[in-house]
């Protein structure tokens, strides 16, 4: 319980090279934008459901859950089974995950391939697939009347999986909403001829990394012994992290711990700072090693744009498909420039933008719902817009100038709130920020183009 935290922190780094930890992760790891705020996603979620049954907020606890949700509905006479499509309904659009999340930090450490989820929602699997798009996540859900495993055992696979073992959203009731659901899937997984084989062989032969999972007293129990193949004063070869903020408050259950549990560590911090931080520490020894292919990590930034760079502005909500669009144009020794990454604390913003935008060859702005939303039309990626809108007028017509990028097939022809210079050329569609190998082909056509029009020197 004394040991060095260096110490410890070396231990956890060299058994994830090992291959021998799983992460096993909770709602309150997966923080959402919300008024202002970061949320954890099922108090995301609770809100809106909250409000799409049409229920009152009062006497309700700040941080809700979905039991509080589920629990109000009942008692107002609603049917159970609205709850399960509704909260489907709700993230079937999609996740906008926050600037910076963690979720991206923790995919990112490539030694990770099973990652164990305690939520419904999809936003691990987005952000796998956002940071290793050569791999794309196999996601599998276990219910109790739908009992489903890994394909193979741990050590076969050969990509990142996503093990949903409290169910993934659906129209039907096969994932957790509520305390009762809970109940019954922490019912069957006690049952090993209902345990998925393969999932419960890895636990029981790996380290366990878990976070942010709430730290509920007994749920948190249950699982510990569960994914162990003994009881947990017992003699056993592998231990447990366990991270989150109220570690402090959970009394009852950190004295379990110490007593009878002394393979698991208790780390009493958030779990988003925790991750940021092994992910640091991750880097730092991995500093030598050969670049990595993946686009997401290959993009350069400068402090300055060389002379012909690729400008491309963005809404923060779309940092993460900017990063991914700029590793891919990168691959093509495309020099770009990301400025909310270049510029540093001091710099005249509008002064750097201006200069930056008349430097580059090519301006591209990254189209997206969130930018065209009425409440943002005053962020600053605006001023970029239409700075290069200005700068485009003084362009003739027949050079291009600025290539609109549209990552979630938001329609440019429907809005008129877009400066008209946007419309001189044909729009790229790149999902998410993933372009296609021709339109990447067209802008290093329009970039070679640019050059050849610079005078010599």
């Amino acid at each position: 319980m004394n040991e060095d935290p260096e110490r410890q922190w070396e231990t956890l780094l060299d058994s994830i090279e090992d291959g021998r930890v799983i992460p096993v992760i909770g709602p309150e790891l997966v923080l959402l934008p919300d008024d202002g705020m970061l949320v954890p996603i099922d108090q995301w979620i609770s809100k809106r459901l909250l409000k799409r049954l049409n229920l009152p907020e009062s006497g309700l606890p700040k941080r809700l859950t979905y039991n509080d949700v589920v629990s109000r509905y009942l008692s107002h006479g609603g049917d159970r089974q609205d709850i399960y499509s509704d909260i489907y309904a709700i993230l079937k659009p999609g996740i906008a995950l926050a600037d910076d999340h963690a979720l991206r930090d923790l995919v990112s450490i490539e030694p990770f391939k099973l990652f164990v989820l305690l939520s419904c929602d999809p936003a691990l699997a987005q952000a796998i697939d956002d940071a290793r798009p050569q791999q794309r996540a196999l996601r599998i859900a276990y219910a109790p009347n739908n009992i489903s495993d890994l394909p193979v055992p741990f050590e076969e696979l050969t990509q990142p999986v996503v093990f949903h073992l409290l169910g993934k959203a659906s129209c039907a009731p096969e994932f957790v909403t509520c305390e009762e659901d809970l109940l019954e899937f922490l019912h069957a997984l006690q049952d090993r001829q209902r345990q998925p084989e393969h999932l419960f062989d890895a636990l029981r032969e790996h380290y366990l990394l878990i976070l942010g999972c709430g730290l509920n007293d007994w749920v948190t129990r249950f699982f510990l012994r569960t994914s162990r193949s003994a009881g947990l004063s017992q003699s056993r070869r592998f231990c447990e992290t366990l991270v989150g903020e109220q570690a402090a408050d959970a009394a009852g259950l950190l004295l379990f711990l110490e007593n009878f549990s002394r393979k698991t560590r208790v780390v009493k911090t958030s779990s988003y700072a925790f991750v940021k931080e092994l992910a640091r520490r991750w880097r730092l020894r991995h500093h030598d090693d050969t670049p990595s292919p993946h686009p997401i990590a290959a993009a350069p930034v400068v402090k300055m744009a060389a002379r012909g760079a690729i400008f491309i502005s963005y809404a923060s909500e779309n940092r993460d498909a900017a990063k991914l669009l700029a590793g891919a144009l990168s691959v093509q020794h495309l020099d770009v420039w990301l400025d909310r990454e270049a510029l540093q604390a001091g710099d005249d913003w509008d002064e750097k933008i201006r200069r930056n935008v008349e430097r580059c060859s090519l301006f591209v702005p990254i189209v997206s719902r969130e930018t065209l939303r009425e409440s943002n039309r005053r962020r600053y990626f605006w001023r970029e817009w239409n700075s290069a809108s200005r700068i485009a007028d003084g362009i003739a017509a027949s050079e291009p100038f600025i290539v609109p990028v549209v990552i979630d097939g938001t329609r440019m022809d429907c809005t008129d709130v877009l400066p008209t210079s946007f419309s001189r050329v044909q729009a790229i569609d790149a999902p998410g920020g993933k372009i296609d190998p021709v339109s990447v082909s067209r802008l290093v056509k329009l970039v070679q183009e640019f050059h050849r029009r610079q005078p010599a020197h």
